[in-house]
């Protein structure tokens, strides 16, 4: 599974996978690949200086309207990790 959440201008992206080495048990993790900010990131961890975590991405593109129910059950999988986070309802 690796879904494409946000690109920048630059062409940095933003993704929500399982195949990253940092993934396992099918949880995906957050792979960001951008000139300001690159990393692994678990749904409590910060993002650079944004005050923004890994949760807050994902809960909001998996709120999106738009969203297959296979991208929305892989977004609560990977905010599961962090209950007291951002969820999404089922």
């Amino acid at each position: 599974m690796n879904y494409l959440i946000l690109t920048d201008d630059d062409g940095g992206t933003t993704r929500l996978t399982t195949e990253h080495a940092a993934s396992s048990y099918k949880i995906p993790v957050l792979v960001i690949e951008a000139e300001d900010v690159a990393g692994v990131f678990g749904p409590a961890d910060l993002i650079g200086d944004s005050g923004i975590s890994g949760a807050d991405v994902v809960a909001a593109w998996g709120r999106a309207p738009e969203r297959t129910d296979h991208e929305r059950d892989a977004a609560r999988r990977y905010l599961q990790q962090w209950p007291d986070g951002p969820q999404i309802a089922e």
